[in-house]
């Protein structure tokens, strides 16, 4: 694995607009010119690890699913530890159905 700066750029512009911000917003939140922020989202110009983690901790997730696209999985699974496969495949499919219903509003 490595830093694609490309694909970082594309998961914190879908994290942006999952949470319907603005670059501006974004931008003043972490500490960054709009245009700093335009360049990292379209992978011209990968982000400082200062900047990573004030991302990383904005949005709630991981450095490696900013720099790697890595979610980590164990976290999830030990949320499930302990339930009966039937409620861990309700809750896949309202997981599922959120993430459909998502798409739909930025559409």
């Amino acid at each position: 694995m490595y830093y694609d700066i490309v694909n970082s750029g594309e998961r914190i512009k879908e994290l942006r607009a999952a949470r319907r911000m603005t670059r501006q917003q974004l931008a003043e939140q972490i500490g960054l010119s709009v245009d700093a922020l335009r360049k990292i989202e379209a992978g011209v110009n990968g982000a400082k690890i200062d900047t990573l983690i004030s991302i990383a901790e904005l949005f709630h997730i991981t450095l490696d699913y900013l720099v790697c696209g890595c979610e980590r999985k164990a976290e999830v699974d030990d949320l499930l530890v302990g339930l009966k496969e039937k409620e861990v495949q309700f809750i896949r499919n309202m997981v599922l159905n959120a993430v459909d219903n998502m798409k739909l509003l930025t559409e």
